[in-house]
């Protein structure tokens, strides 16, 4: 009777569909204790600095509390698919736990592109913060975009403000340079903002971005310093702007509804306990380590520059003409555009005071 109790939960299981994989132990007494197998899946590079400070944390603390009853498979560097497919793999339970982006599915997610607008949280820690706050627990964007996905978030990240880094040929050393020029960013907010600096957004995967910019096809990229040299791209930068605040990238790391509900309680508990954890601490260690980063690319012989007061006085007027201009598009399309960029500047101001 036991094995036939253990086979139809096990082909239970498999019939619902998640990915994980459910071994059923006996212990001392008729208790039947769940062992779960992970698999996290993302499109960043192994070393990449979000991997190091939030999955990688993520995954030690919960198999120090687990011990053997949990094991994490973890997939880097798009081998589980690209970040625009990673929604779908979460959703399908080919990932247990998936790298989403709202700005790589900014069709399916768009008022979740709020924490990729500029010039609003000056931190990492600001704006990640702001944005957990807004998709987890029944909050504005987990009610409108999250749940309605079928995903639940177990830790997010927001880098530090992105920069405008630029290959050696594209010669750019003020605001003024950036007319014309290609410059790789996310969909959705950031091309609004390279549009007010009259240069070309262009979209790419950022594994892409090396290649593109060594042989001309792009001038640049927006990205944070951790960013630039987790793909390389010190090695071939001319020069990038620092202080700036081009906006940043909210980026997930969330579990389909229907994995998260299969979980025994104690791991739900732990999941959403260390998640929180590795949020907060993640986006302190990005905060620190991006002046330190800031140095060793001038080390290397790019021109790090801040813009001139004019420049800078210039670009905030633009980037607030694109937070207005963002709500306003996404309201006339009948979504609350509005609501989303006052939530998310209210969790900001929350989060500077502290």
């Amino acid at each position: 009777m036991r094995n036939q109790r253990a086979f139809k939960s096990l082909y239970a299981a498999a019939t619902a569909g998640f990915a994980a994989t459910v071994a059923i132990s006996i212990g001392a007494g008729p208790a039947l204790a769940q062992e779960v197998t992970i698999k996290i899946a993302d499109s960043l590079p192994a070393e990449h600095l979000i991997t190091k400070y939030t999955t990688n944390v993520f995954m030690e603390k919960l198999k120090a509390e687990f011990g053997d009853r949990i094991k994490f498979e973890h997939y880097p560097a798009q081998q589980l698919g690209k970040a625009s497919d990673m929604l779908t793999l979460t959703q399908a339970g080919i990932a247990d736990i998936g790298y989403i982006g709202p700005s790589y599915v900014s069709e399916k997610m768009p008022l979740s592109n709020v924490a990729d607008l500029p010039g609003i949280a000056s931190s990492s820690c600001e704006a990640t913060l702001a944005f957990y706050d807004l998709v987890t627990n029944g909050g504005m964007l987990d009610e409108a975009e999250f749940k309605p996905n079928g995903i639940r978030v177990i830790y997010n990240v927001a880098q530090a403000p992105y920069q405008a880094v630029f290959s050696k040929r594209a010669g750019v050393a003020k605001l003024a340079d950036f007319a014309g020029k290609k410059i790789r960013a996310n969909a959705g907010a950031m091309e609004l903002t390279l549009q007010s600096t009259a240069s070309t957004a262009v979209r790419m995967a950022p594994p892409e971005i090396f290649d593109a910019m060594s042989k001309g096809t792009v001038d640049g990229a927006l990205l944070p310093f951790a960013s630039m040299f987790s793909y390389g791209l010190d090695q071939i930068a001319g020069s990038s702007t620092q202080g700036a605040n081009f906006g940043t990238v909210g980026v997930t790391f969330s579990m389909s509804q229907a994995k998260w509900d299969a979980l025994p309680k104690d791991m739900q508990e732990a999941f959403a306990r260390v998640g929180r954890e590795v949020t907060e601490s993640g986006c302190h260690a990005f905060d620190v380590g991006e002046a330190e980063l800031a140095r060793k690319l001038a080390e290397e012989g790019a021109t790090v520059f801040k813009l001139s007061p004019e420049d800078t006085e210039a670009l905030n007027t633009k980037m607030e003409g694109v937070t207005t201009d963002w709500a306003k598009l996404l309201d006339g399309r009948g979504q609350k555009g509005s609501e989303a960029l006052s939530a998310y500047r209210e969790a900001v101001k929350a989060h500077a005071a502290h």
